[in-house]
């Protein structure tokens, strides 16, 4: 009989243990499953947004194109370029409108998001390089460039076996009077850690002294290229101006803050432009006469100067670079040398910087202008 209560007792207290460990495990099972399937389903959602933005055109298709832009008369949004037939090819133009300064006008976040039946939920879209480039500088001596050039994967991995060309557009001055050179380094290939160095002594004329410096640097990995750039010599004349292309237009505004407000001339315009397949150059774009047909001041008639050149789209600019005759403090005025900030081997960000609650993040490779790029969004459902 005693032995018959014991193995009641047991039996109840196993029980128990089975009891109070369901009570606590189960409800915390669901809660995972329920934190799993709301997780999936917000990366399902994010996954057909970004799909959506990279494959559909947007209406009407040519949106990014107009002059002057109104995002109220954009009824569809999408980044695919309608002049391919190939998917995840964007349009140049509609990416530019993501840039949130653009003086030719940007969408605005809440227009997107509403476009995108996004109410509810956040968004950020980064769109950079294929891969990552970096460059140090080693030398100080401004005719002497040194750089040490480090080609990885996004990861940080290390890319060996990269090829680096570098493009040197710089300016000499005699008697204030400017003439523009060019230098080219080709197939230099980057070491087991990523790394190689280039360097180059410029060539400065007799009686001539060397200005502003600006190199461009392309590396290639397989059939996958990336373009940055960099002033040598000096960042500090990089505000002069602002430079925007849109289809065939180029156009030049003066930033707002930028100081002295004293006027400005276009003296030239040299466009870095191509692809892998058809090869990259620096070519002449446009030789100004420093009349006021090539002035800009904040007088009425002068505050954008715009010009169209045929084919520049399908050329597939990269980079604009502009040599502006300004006045800057402390240096009276001389030619400076000024470049676009343009989407081509930059990174871009757009959208919200303050992700709330749980996030999903979702890329994919595309083409912009002949050349890969990655397009990354991050997306969280809005905490009220």
């Amino acid at each position: 009989m005693t032995g018959e209560v014991y193995d009641y007792m047991i039996g109840l207290f196993i029980v128990g243990v089975i009891f109070v460990s369901a009570a606590l495990v189960v409800p915390n099972l669901s809660y995972v499953n329920l934190l799993y399937v709301d997780q999936q389903q917000l990366r399902n959602i994010a996954l057909e947004t970004l799909k959506t933005m990279l494959l559909d055109t947007g209406y009407p298709v040519n949106w990014g194109s107009w002059d002057p832009f109104d995002q109220d008369d954009v009824q569809r949004f999408g980044l695919a370029s309608s002049g391919s037939s190939s998917f995840y090819v964007l349009d140049s133009d509609k990416v530019q409108r993501l840039v949130e300064d653009n003086p030719l006008g940007s969408m605005q976040y809440d227009k997107i998001r509403e476009l995108m039946g996004l109410n509810g939920y956040g968004f950020s879209v980064r769109v950079i390089p294929a891969f990552n480039v970096t460059w140090t500088k080693n030398s100080e001596v401004d005719r002497n460039l040194n750089f040490t050039i480090g080609v990885s994967l996004h990861d940080g991995r290390p890319t060996p076996g990269a090829i680096v060309d570098a493009t040197i557009v710089y300016m000499t001055e005699k008697a204030n009077e400017a003439t523009l050179h060019f230098d080219y380094i080709e197939g230099i290939s980057t070491d087991i850690l990523g790394k190689c160095t280039i360097v180059e002594t410029l060539d400065v004329p007799p009686g001539e002294e060397l200005k502003d410096i600006i190199v461009v640097f392309e590396a290639t990995v397989a059939d996958v290229a990336t373009v940055i750039a960099t002033y040598q010599k000096s960042t500090e004349f990089a505000r002069i101006l602002k430079i925007v292309t849109v289809g065939e237009n180029v156009t030049l505004t003066i930033p707002p803050d930028e100081q002295p407000n004293d006027a400005r001339w276009v003296d030239n315009l040299i466009v870095f432009s191509g692809d892998l397949e058809s090869g990259f150059e620096a070519v002449s774009l446009h030789n100004g006469t420093r009349s006021n047909d090539d002035k800009l001041t904040w007088g009425l008639g002068y505050k954008v100067w715009e010009r169209s050149f045929k084919d520049l789209k399908r050329n597939k600019p990269i980079i604009l670079i502009g040599n502006i005759w300004s006045v800057q403090q402390e240096e009276g005025r001389r030619s400076h040398l000024v470049m676009s900030p343009s989407l081509q081997g930059y990174s871009l960000y757009y959208g919200c910087s303050e992700p709330s609650g749980t996030t999903v993040t979702v890329d994919r490779n595309v083409i912009i202008s002949g050349m890969t790029y990655l397009v990354e969004m991050i997306l969280w459902k809005e905490i009220l």
